[in-house]
C-alpha cells in the first residue's frame, strides 16, 4: 500500500478542510490566540486582546464567529484549532508543557502554526502501539516506528461546526502500512503516510501562514 497522493490530490482535500478554520483576515489574531493556548492556560477574550492591540469586544465577535472554539465553565478558551487544555489520546509537548490534540493530524500542523517544534505520543488505533514523533515546523524530524500513517474520513462529511465528532474521531494513527490497509479495507475514506499528512496540513492551514 502506498500514499500515491499527488499534489493536485493533496490540495482538493486541502480546500475541503480549510473551511474548518478561519480565514485569512483573521490569521494574526488565530496564530496569537494558539500561542496564549500553547503557555498551557486558558485563554480569555480580555487578555488576547491585550496582547493583540484589539478592543476587546471585537475579538469576542471574531471568537464566537469562528469555528471549534470551546470555552470552560468561566468562558474561557481552553481549546481551538486542534489544541486543547483538555487530555486526549494525543500528547503534545511543547517546550516542557503537556498539550493535547483533539486528533493525530492537528500533531502534523500545528508546530508550523505555533512556530516551535514538539513532541508526540499517542497509539495506534489498530495495534496499540506507541507513536512517538518529533515535529518541526517545516517537518517531521523523528518517528517511532518509523512507518507510521494517519487515517482520515471522507472529508466532504466533515461538518465545519462539528469538527470533533465529525471528523476527529476518525483521524488516528496507524502503525504501518499493513495497519493502514487493514483501517482503510471495508471502510469510508483513505490513510496518508506522514510526509503526506504534513503536507496536506500545510496545505490546509495556509490561510493561517498569510
Amino acid at each position: 500500500m502506498s500514499s500515491q497522493a499527488d499534489t493536485r490530490s493533496l490540495e482538493a482535500i486541502a480546500r475541503s478542510l480549510a473551511r474548518t478554520f478561519p480565514r485569512c483576515d483573521d490569521a494574526p489574531l488565530a496564530r496569537a490566540f494558539l500561542r496564549a493556548l500553547a503557555r498551557g492556560e486558558p485563554v480569555t477574550a480580555a487578555a488576547l486582546a491585550a496582547t493583540t492591540d484589539r478592543r476587546q469586544d471585537d475579538v469576542t465577535q471574531t471568537l464566537e464567529r469562528w469555528p471549534n472554539v470551546h470555552t470552560d465553565e468561566r468562558g474561557r478558551v481552553e481549546a481551538f484549532g486542534g489544541l486543547s487544555l483538555r487530555p486526549t489520546g494525543h500528547r503534545f509537548d511543547v517546550n516542557g508543557r503537556r498539550l493535547y490534540t483533539w486528533c493525530a493530524w492537528d500533531t502534523l500542523f500545528l508546530p508550523a502554526l505555533l512556530d516551535e517544534e514538539a513532541q508526540v505520543e499517542s497509539t495506534c488505533r489498530l495495534t496499540n502501539l506507541r507513536v512517538k514523533l518529533t515535529v518541526a515546523p517545516e517537518r517531521v524530524l523523528a518517528s517511532q516506528p518509523e512507518d507510521v500513517w494517519v487515517s482520515f474520513p471522507p472529508v466532504a462529511r466533515t461538518c465545519t461546526e462539528d469538527i470533533i465528532d465529525s471528523f476527529c474521531c476518525h483521524v488516528h494513527f496507524l502503525s504501518g502500512q499493513n495497519a493502514a490497509a487493514r483501517w482503510v479495507n471495508g471502510r469510508a475514506g483513505f490513510a496518508l503516510d506522514l510526509d503526506d499528512a504534513f503536507q496536506l496540513g500545510r496545505l490546509a492551514t495556509g490561510a493561517l501562514s498569510c
